[in-house]
């Protein structure tokens, strides 16, 4: 399935990668970033980093990385075009 040019970028600006992260996990502010523990595996310390102004998370513990169709993806363990329908 082939998506209109320009279709997934105003996609990936118009959801709030850091409200659909909180849906999941307990998002702390730390400064321009949030910071919680990460939903891909078990840890004690947060590891896992949103940065809202430039659209990506990452994890330092596991190496999970990825925009808002991405935490879709692994989150719910959909394909890409499964992804970009949910959200």
């Amino acid at each position: 399935m082939a998506f209109p040019p320009g279709f997934l970028d105003e996609l990936r600006g118009r959801i709030s990668l850091s409200g659909l992260v909180s849906r999941r996990v307990k998002l702390v502010r730390r400064g321009r970033e949030f910071a919680g523990l990460c939903p891909f595996h078990h840890e004690k310390t947060p590891s896992f980093y949103v940065v809202e102004d430039k659209s990506f998370f990452h994890c330092f513990g596991c190496g999970a990385h990825g925009d808002v169709i991405g935490f879709a993806m692994r989150a719910d363990n959909l394909d890409f075009i499964e992804a970009v329908e949910k959200l």
